[in-house]
């Protein structure tokens, strides 16, 4: 059966912990063919090779549709207006429309979306990542030591337009954090990104880092394949809100994810703004109960409490990765 859901990596995969359920009541044992609402952008179509990394997918495409409901983009409360879930007509083909983020945006917790269908926690066991994609990461790791990643995100999320528009936390903490870091816990910073998260690293970061050995950026470097090998392998992961992040939680690496504050515009052209519960809403049970899912709020979290965090929860000392990590 066809499905279509959110583009992006993070609002993909909230719909695929229940998409085989939705499958098995409607149309027992049929194919799950996915669509994705999207623009084929360098952002968007990145999802693509996400989304057919999981074995029960048996395709996936993207699709011009809108998942926006008549009236205003945006409700008073500052989430967006998205149509309801369920079945849609788009261009003669039916599609199930599954959108967990209109309940993740209000703060309810994952599993309470269409409480009538079952979560599958345990998705990524189902996720492929290539041998080759693991020797990579492993070679990465003999080059550079024993290191955590952060994720600083693309330039206009950490300055006009995003959930650090401002920005809140700023490039110095950045390197700050990574000073801590690398002085108390002996770690390499390895930064991550896709290649649209180049400029902010270009053109802000990297100068100030200029002359530290212990900073490596792979920015634009690595598929999706490569990129988790090589959260699989790190000590703790330090995130910009989004799929890097994301996908790290649920591999269960040690990450700690940045939000917004509710109240704060994520946009400056409207009022934009999501319930802080979100920031844990779609992280497993599991997970919470293990102390390797830190969300972070911009304008809160420091580089101070984001060191004692990390040192209470000896997130320094967790070996290389497991990660989720049977499903190799």
């Amino acid at each position: 059966m066809k499905f279509l859901l959110p583009t992006g990596i993070g609002d993909s995969v909230w719909a695929l912990h229940k998409v085989q359920s939705v499958r098995d009541k409607l149309d027992p044992y049929g194919p799950i063919d996915i669509s994705l609402v999207g623009s084929r952008d360098k952002v968007d179509s990145r999802a693509l090779d996400f989304v057919r990394r999981f074995r029960f997918v048996n395709s996936v495409d993207m699709q011009p549709f809108s998942i926006q409901a008549y009236g205003p983009r945006v409700h008073p409360d500052g989430t967006y207006n998205y149509i309801l879930d369920g079945d849609y007509t788009f261009n003669d083909e039916h599609y199930i429309v599954l959108i967990p983020n209109r309940a993740l945006e209000q703060g309810l917790r994952l599993e309470d979306w269409l409480p009538h269908y079952q979560i599958r926690w345990d998705i990524f066991k189902d996720f492929q990542i290539e041998v080759v994609e693991r020797i990579h990461a492993a070679d990465v790791h003999v080059q550079i030591g024993d290191y955590c990643v952060f994720y600083p995100g693309p330039l206009a999320g950490n300055t006009v337009e995003g959930h650090n528009r401002g920005p809140i936390w700023t490039p110095q903490e950045w390197v700050e954090l990574g000073r801590r870091i690398h002085d108390e816990f002996g770690l390499h910073i390895l930064v991550v990104g896709a290649s649209y998260d180049h400029p902010y690293w270009e053109q802000v970061l990297s100068p100030l880092v200029k002359g530290k050995d212990y900073w490596t950026s792979v920015i634009g470097m690595t598929n999706l394949g490569e990129l988790w090998a090589l959260t699989d392998l790190s000590k703790f992961v330090v995130s910009y809100q989004a799929g890097v992040g994301i996908i790290s939680t649920y591999r269960e690496t040690p990450t700690a994810i940045f939000w917004r504050p509710h109240g704060n515009s994520i946009s400056s052209s409207h009022y934009l703004t999501f319930d802080e519960r979100m920031a844990s809403a779609w992280v497993p049970p599991k997970v919470l109960d293990s102390g390797t899912h830190l969300p972070l709020i911009y304008g809160r979290s420091s580089v101070d409490s984001i060191m004692s965090e990390v040192r209470q929860r000896r997130w320094h000392e967790s070996p290389a990765h497991s990660a989720a990590s049977t499903a190799r």
